[in-house]
């Protein structure tokens, strides 16, 4: 329409019209024409023609059906302040034109059938749309809090590990500084004993290399009742302290950086672990027999590299001795004459305390 013949007010009735059409058509591409020319279209979308008549007088049939035509295809619509003549009505029904009233302050409302048909599918279609826009926000909300939980239990497990590699880190720290202790007493007695007989280094390596103890243990654990399994462990176990404590004897402080030496404290640690599994150190219920015999094949591998390195770092060949002869006599410190009285060594009972006590240790 002519921008002479409207009424001055009429660029706010468009977007009025515009925003009724964007809103309760739900045609969200709706907008307004800038065409100054009679029989132009005042409202425009994808799917959308309308006139905007912003007249005193009802709109008539002839304005509805140069609506119609101007329309082509797209849907019909058509806004008027001052309402529509019937047969206007009427023909607006009969050919799907869609007729809407307003007013100045703001209300709208459908004058046709087909107006209300468009209104109700528009509605439909609003609430459509309304609901998946909710579902996706929905579920876009339900993935974060999923999202946000799954964080949360990773985090907790993870200080959880967190907290439990700690605490395994502090069992094998007091372990370890247990199994020092007990390397350092057999370390004690073996110099004591030293002190009492210079050979005792010797004979002590000589016995442990000799010896067919852990061998015989490991051969039979299979075979190992749950009463015997404790017993046979802790025989092996004693064997190692024994070990260790001759290895720190033997071994002089400046080798004790060497890798020979450090491979050799490693074997004992990876035995003493390998006797605490077989054992059942932190497990609970017992350990399965097959379990048993692959810890203690274990800890036989440890204890040949150990005395392997005992050996080396004591530097005497190993030698089966001969049939002993009759007990040599004792060399102590302090009262060697005593000591050295054949009615002492036959009856040990005798012997001074002082002297026992360092004697006892070696024969442990």
């Amino acid at each position: 329409m002519s921008t002479v013949s409207k009424d001055p007010r009429w660029r706010e009735a468009e977007k009025f019209a515009e925003r009724h059409a964007r809103i309760v058509l739900a045609r969200l591409d709706a907008h307004v024409t800038t065409a100054p020319q009679d029989g132009a279209l005042d409202l425009v979308g994808e799917d959308l023609a309308a006139f905007v008549e912003h007249y005193r007088s009802p709109v008539s049939r002839e304005t509805v059906e140069r609506l119609h035509r101007a329309a082509g295809g797209r849907t019909a619509v058509c806004y008027s302040r001052a309402g529509y003549s019937k047969t206007a009505v009427l023909w607006a029904d009969e050919h799907r034109v869609a007729l809407f009233g307003y007013t100045d302050v703001g209300h709208a409302a459908p004058l046709s059938s087909y107006a209300f048909e468009l209104v109700t599918r528009a509605q439909a279609e609003s609430a459509h749309h309304v609901r998946l826009a909710a579902d996706v926000v929905t579920r876009h909300q339900s993935a974060l809090r999923h999202e946000a939980e799954r964080r949360e239990r990773e985090a907790h497990a993870a200080a959880l590990r967190a907290q439990q590699a700690q605490e395994a880190a502090d069992r094998a720290r007091r372990r370890r500084r247990e199994l020092d202790e007990a390397t350092l007493g057999r370390t004690l007695s073996l110099l004591l004993a030293q002190r009492i007989d210079p050979t005792a280094l010797h004979v002590t390596v000589q016995r442990l290399a000799l010896s067919g103890v852990v061998s015989a243990v490991a051969a039979g654990a299979d075979r190992l009742g749950l009463a015997e399994r404790p017993h046979a462990v802790a025989l092996v176990r004693t064997m190692f302290d024994e070990a260790a404590g001759a290895l720190e004897v033997a071994t002089p402080p400046w080798a004790h950086t060497t890798p020979q030496y450090r491979a050799a404290r490693a074997a004992f640690y990876r035995a003493q672990d390998a006797l605490d599994a077989a054992d059942g150190f932190g497990v609970a219920g017992h350990v399965a027999p097959d379990d048993v015999a692959r810890h203690l094949h274990e800890a036989e591998k440890c204890w040949r590299a150990v005395v392997a390195e005992l050996l080396k770092a004591q530097g005497v060949p190993v030698a089966r001795p001969a049939e002993p002869a009759a007990a040599r006599p004792a060399v102590a410190l302090g009262r060697p004459r005593e000591l050295r009285e054949s009615r002492h060594l036959r009856e040990p009972s005798r012997l001074p305390r002082t002297a026992w006590a360092v004697m006892i240790p070696r024969w442990l």
